[in-house]
Order: C-alpha cells, then sequence, then structure tokens
C-alpha cells in the first residue's frame, strides 16, 4: 500500500532569467513499512521537498498524495497522516517528546486517540 506517492513534482522561485527549479520532474513512492533517506549535495532541493510534502509550500506543478488524499486539494485530511521532527526545534525546549508531538497534535486538531 502506497502511503506516499510524489509524481513529476516540480517547485520554481523567480521569474524569467531569475528563475530557479528548486525541485525538477521528482516522481517517488514510498509503501507501507519503507524507511527512506533524502539525501544530496548542499541546494539539490531536498529542504524544499520535505516543505512540499508537509505543505509549507506549494509546488509549482506535479503532485503529492498521502495515503490517498491530494496535500494540495485536500490538505487537512492529508496532512492527519503526517509525522515530522525537525533537527532544530526552534520553541519549546523545555518539553518532552512526547509533550511537545501531543501539543504539535492538538495544534493541528488530531483527535487524542488517532
Amino acid at each position: 500500500m502506497e502511503i506516499l506517492k510524489v509524481e513529476n513534482l516540480n517547485k520554481t522561485y523567480g521569474k524569467g532569467e531569475n528563475q530557479v527549479k528548486a525541485v525538477d520532474n521528482i516522481t517517488f513512492s514510498v509503501e507501507k513499512g519503507e524507511f527512506v533517506a533524502i539525501i544530496g549535495a548542499s541546494g539539490s532541493g531536498k529542504s524544499t521537498l520535505i516543505k512540499l510534502i508537509l505543505k509549507e509550500e506549494e509546488p509549482t506543478s506535479g503532485s503529492i498524495i498521502i495515503n490517498g488524499k491530494d496535500i494540495v486539494k485536500k490538505a487537512r485530511e492529508a496532512k492527519k497522516n503526517i509525522g515530522y521532527m525537525p533537527e532544530n526545534v526552534p520553541l519549546y525546549l523545555d518539553l518532552t517528546v512526547r509533550e511537545f508531538v501531543t501539543y504539535m497534535a492538538e495544534l493541528k486538531l488530531v483527535q487524542r486517540k488517532e
């Protein structure tokens, strides 16, 4: 079962000759139980890809499907299936991991039983 499907994903910044392609036609999928690593040189689009999957940014084109939900069209439903812990959490350093995850889930209106 595919839990993440990324198809023909593109993200560009700027216009005309100042245009920069941060993500260039990426396609991949992740099946339940798989582990995936995103590796690449500095500036290769890793962080932009994560931001697109989390819907912190909008793709220029392409699609991101999370458990059958399009992250652009049904963001709230799709985001219920995402867990993300950044390397450096900028706030709430006094919280335990459990407290932080619970707090973030409450902000996203995720029901406790979920």
